[in-house]
């Protein structure tokens, strides 16, 4: 495997693999190519690094070398390393793409780049939030000090986004996590909050971060419950665990007869930390 940004990979553990893969993001930057779409690129690009990160908290990377799951093969860690470390060859590959491109731009071409002062308040709120999202999930500080390059062309960020899906697709599969990765996606969104940028991440989540994208889309829908009848107990939607850290989603409740017994017991919707309710 090639040594992306002179890292060799059989002298880092995975857990410093996964900072290094989360230190890239945060290098990349737009060109004037990209005119006003830079910023829904940009969203993109945060949605996968915050999937990435998702996953790296669902199985306590930094602490538990088996990633979650006791019965974890030392080949399976190895391959899930081995992917991280492919990520950071699709970031360093767009690095080369950069350098050569400025070498053979023409003559009085613009080859500034996009910052943040040229994005809207409201994305630059989101860009804000979900990358303060993703670096408290970076327990070790940054791995990678290096010099931001941008990307002059659709097809380079197409390429880089599609292939790194592939390669979180895989890490997913080998160590899942689904009920820590649930809970974290919820924070998330309660931690977006506001509808008019869960739409904008709606959007970007397309092809990127599936996850994401539903429980936004549920989120934005509200909770509609109809023709219900409880005699026992019932939790039907929200709850959350006690851990919970992020705002109330304040998604919206419709309500169409709901019934519950003298004995009976429900929770239909929010609660998001404190008691459990079935305690």
């Amino acid at each position: 495997m090639a040594e992306p940004f002179g890292i060799v990979s059989s002298a880092i553990g995975i857990a410093s693999a996964f900072t290094a893969c989360v230190d890239c993001f945060e290098y990349i930057q737009f060109g004037r190519h990209f005119g006003r779409d830079f910023q829904t690129s940009q969203l993109a690009l945060n949605c996968a690094r915050l999937r990435l990160t998702r996953w790296g908290e669902s199985v306590n990377i930094y602490d538990d070398p088996k990633l979650g799951r006791q019965d974890a093969t030392t080949a399976e860690i190895q391959l899930a390393k081995n992917a991280l470390l492919q990520i950071l060859v699709l970031f360093a590959d767009t690095e080369s793409i950069s350098k050569k491109y400025k070498l053979t731009a023409k003559a009085g071409e613009d080859l500034s780049a996009y910052s943040a002062s040229d994005m809207d308040p409201m994305m630059v709120a989101l860009d804000n939030k979900m990358k303060g999202l993703a670096i408290q999930r970076q327990k070790k500080g940054r791995f990678l000090k290096l010099t931001s390059w941008a990307l002059y062309h659709r097809s380079a960020l197409k390429d880089l986004l599609e292939q790194t899906v592939l390669l979180l697709d895989e890490i997913e599969r080998l160590f899942p996590a689904p009920q820590a990765r649930t809970t974290l996606v919820q924070q998330e969104a309660g931690a977006i909050g506001d509808k008019q940028a869960l739409k904008l991440v709606e959007d970007a989540t397309m092809g990127v971060d599936d996850l994401l994208q539903n429980t936004v889309k549920e989120v934005i829908a509200g909770h509609q419950y109809s023709n219900i009848g409880i005699k026992g107990q019932a939790h039907t939607g929200d709850a959350f665990s006690s851990g919970w850290v992020g705002g109330a989603i304040g998604a919206s409740h419709t309500y169409d007869s709901i019934e519950v017994e003298e004995v009976g017991k429900a929770l239909i919707g929010n609660k998001y930390g404190g008691k459990d309710f079935w305690d």
